[in-house]
């Protein structure tokens, strides 16, 4: 696999795994019920569609900058909805939440984690996209 591409999935994975775990612990959860959505699976999905994004995006010749602000969006909303799976798999499984409840608990608690992996996440692409532009 081309190096720039490995980054783009491995950076991806990190945040993801990151932005889940910052948003909402793994404290006093049993790991049985935990396996199908940790966060290491939950963030080959978004790598995986980022790949294909940027891959279409260059072919297009798109600005870096457009590329990278598209991408941190689309990843943005995906982990606000893997908050969303979280919280409901952790804690409303165990309660009557209705869906307006549980978001209600995800937003405020993701606002910053999600806002922190994002800009991290639109600045080291950007840098990434950038240096393979000035290496050809």
């Amino acid at each position: 696999m081309p190096r720039k591409p490995l980054l783009i999935f491995l950076l991806t994975l990190f945040l993801t795994v990151l932005q889940v775990q910052w948003a909402a612990p793994a404290d006093g959860y049993a790991d049985e019920a935990l396996s199908v959505l940790s966060p290491e699976v939950l963030g080959a999905y978004p790598g995986v569609l980022l790949l294909f994004l940027l891959a279409v995006f260059a072919r297009r010749a798109m600005p870096v900058m457009r590329q990278a602000a598209i991408c941190t969006a689309l990843l943005a909303v995906y982990w606000l909805l893997a908050n969303y799976v979280t919280f409901d798999a952790r804690v409303a499984s165990w309660s009557t939440y209705s869906p307006l409840e549980i978001w209600a608990h995800v937003l405020p608690s993701s606002v910053i984690s999600v806002a922190a992996c994002a800009a991290a996440w639109f600045g080291l692409i950007c840098f990434i996209l950038r240096q393979g532009r000035a290496k050809k």
